[in-house]
């Protein structure tokens, strides 16, 4: 699911839309797009444990191709089936929800043996080091069989660069959210437990009614406030030109004036805090003392405005 720190960056993408239209743009629509992007995660989601589940069916193909060729060797014969035999493939294959929605969903199947994408990751997975150790060990354990499988999500599909460009030519979004498709994929991973059965629950988008109440009202706030909190960092900021400063830089600090406004049971310190950390990721590499100083004066002043 969505953290509240993804749902501001949601925010924040769509209302820099909304400002590079000029404010032009019907923020209705902005705001249906916004909502529209962050459900379309769950797709991505299903996509990418669908692209996991994949791994083990590319695997018992290479098996069963070994096994009728002309001169089969001993191994091909008898194949190491561990991978194959992981339970958390089980869990994935047999999960009611995953199943359920990917019937209803067929664009997010992966069942093409030849497309490339998922064979690269297959190959790049057992000519890795950690396969070849997990494949010669001979102590089975649950805990074990769940850390590799997450082992291989972070390092072979997680960081792979020609998936991420495959997802952009799927969705205009899914480039964009493959971190948090990323994110929800190992968090599943991690919470199997050898009792997992066919009704364990898929995480959601929102975990909550108030999440999603959390989104639509920081959104619709902060262009609602947008002359109001100008005015405010404009106050702020002296010996600085409002037109001169970052766009980005601009925005996180109007969606936190407003949710210092609005959302009066979040502390100021972790408004602070985590409008920070959205300037270091997405803005430029001094932004965050900006806003910092900004920021903390609106703290120190006021508390709340």
């Amino acid at each position: 699911m969505l953290g509240r720190r993804q749902l501001r960056e949601k925010a924040m993408q769509s209302i820099y839309a909304w400002k590079m239209s000029g404010k032009l743009a019907d923020p209705r629509i902005v705001e249906k797009n916004m909502m529209k992007g962050v459900n379309e995660i769950y797709d991505l989601y299903i996509y990418l444990l669908n692209l996991l589940k994949f791994q083990k069916e590319i695997a018992l193909n290479k098996i069963e191709v070994a096994k009728v060729k002309n001169f089969p060797t001993e191994q091909d014969l008898n194949p190491n089936l561990k991978f194959v035999e992981n339970p958390i493939f089980r869990f994935l294959d047999e999960n009611n929800e995953l199943n359920s929605y990917t019937e209803k969903n067929k664009q997010l199947v992966w069942d093409n043996l030849e497309n490339d994408y998922p064979k690269k990751i297959f190959n790049k997975i057992i000519s890795s080091d950690e396969y070849q150790k997990y494949m010669s060990d001979t102590e089975n354990s649950f805990e074990k069989d769940r850390a590799f499988v997450v082992d291989i999500y972070e390092k072979h599909i997680a960081t792979n660069d020609y998936l991420a460009e495959w997802l952009e030519d799927r969705s205009i979004h899914w480039s964009d959210d493959f971190h948090i498709g990323n994110s929800m994929v190992i968090a599943t991973l991690k919470s199997f437990i050898p009792k997992s059965n066919p009704s364990f629950n898929l995480f959601k988008v929102f975990k909550d009614d108030e999440d999603r109440e959390f989104l639509t009202r920081l959104f619709r706030n902060t262009i609602n406030d947008d002359d109001t909190t100008r005015k405010m960092i404009d106050d702020k900021a002296k010996n600085w030109d409002l037109d001169r400063i970052a766009t980005l830089d601009l925005i996180i600090l109007q969606m936190a004036l407003t949710e210092f406004h609005c959302f009066k049971n979040v502390p100021p310190k972790v408004i602070l805090n985590e409008y920070i950390e959205l300037s270091k990721i997405y803005s430029t590499d001094n932004s965050h003392v900006f806003v910092n100083g900004i920021l903390d004066k609106v703290i120190k002043e006021t508390q709340r405005f």
